[in-house]
C-alpha cells in the first residue's frame, strides 16, 4: 500500500509533499466507508433473524436413556426421543434443507407435523435387550408394557407401537444413536385420557414420563417441561 495513503487515512493530516487533491480524495473515501458501515449496521439492527438451535442440539435436548437391570445383568437398554413441537420443526428444517425443498413443501411438511403433535405424543425409541426374544415392544403380548404419565396422575397406554426399519437411510441420519444391536420403534400415545378434559401434556405439566416395565424390571425416562 502507498505510504502517503496510509498516513493520511490513519491520521487525517496532510503530510508534507502531499497534494490537497489527494487529501480530499482520501478524506471523501473515509467518509464514504463510514457511511457504508453505518448503513450496514442499521440494516442488521432492523432485520434481526430468529436464531434457532440446530437439529443435533434439539435431538440431544429431547432424548433420554435408561438401563433396566435384573440383579447385575442389563435386561433392557432404551433410548427415546420425544417429538416435541420444536424438535419436529428442527427435523423438518434439516430434512427440507437436505433435499433442497421449496419453501411451499417445507411449510406443508411443518403443517403435517403440527397436526400429528396435536393428535399424539410420539416417541422414537431404540431398544436393546439381553435376549433378542425380549425385543418385541410392537407385539400385543410383549413382555414389556409402555405407559406415559404427566406427573398429575394421568396415565395412558400407547395407541400404537410400530417397528421401524433400522437400515432406513433417514432413520440412520436423524437418530444416529440407533446401533446395530438395537431395534427401533415409534410409539404413539393419546393426547387425552379416557375421562380427561386436559391434554397431555397440559399447560401446568411439569414433566412427561415414559415408563417401560415388565417381568424383568422397569425403568423411567423423564422429560422436564418447565
Amino acid at each position: 500500500m502507498n505510504g502517503k495513503f496510509t498516513y493520511i487515512a490513519c491520521n487525517g493530516r496532510l503530510k508534507p509533499g502531499t497534494s490537497i487533491g489527494n487529501t480530499l480524495f482520501f478524506s471523501s473515501f473515509r467518509l464514504s466507508a463510514v457511511a457504508v458501515i453505518l448503513l450496514f449496521a442499521y440494516g442488521c439492527a432492523g432485520e434481526k433473524a430468529v436464531v434457532r438451535p440446530p437439529y443435533d442440539d434439539l435431538l440431544k435436548a429431547w432424548t433420554r436413556s435408561v438401563k433396566v437391570y435384573n440383579g447385575l445383568d442389563t435386561t433392557i437398554y432404551a433410548t427415546a426421543t420425544f417429538k416435541s413441537p420444536e424438535f419436529r420443526e428442527a427435523y423438518i428444517t434439516r430434512y427440507a434443507d437436505g433435499i433442497k425443498a421449496a419453501e411451499s413443501l417445507k411449510m406443508t411438511l411443518l403443517e403435517k407435523e403440527t397436526g400429528e403433535f396435536e393428535k399424539y405424543n410420539e416417541f422414537f425409541i431404540s431398544v436393546y435387550t439381553a435376549d433378542d426374544k425380549w425385543n418385541d415392544l410392537e407385539k400385543p403380548n410383549s413382555v414389556w408394557k409402555l405407559y406415559l404419565e404427566d406427573g398429575r396422575g394421568a396415565r395412558v397406554t400407547p395407541v400404537s407401537v410400530k417397528k421401524v426399519d433400522r437400515d432406513d437411510a433417514l432413520v440412520k441420519e436423524f437418530f444416529p444413536y440407533l446401533d446395530a444391536w438395537s431395534t427401533a420403534y415409534v410409539a404413539r400415545f393419546p393426547k387425552y385420557t379416557e375421562t380427561g378434559a386436559e391434554p397431555i401434556p397440559g399447560n401446568d405439566t411439569l414433566a412427561l414420563r415414559l415408563i417401560i416395565t415388565g417381568v424383568f424390571g422397569d425403568g423411567t425416562l423423564e422429560w422436564r417441561l418447565k
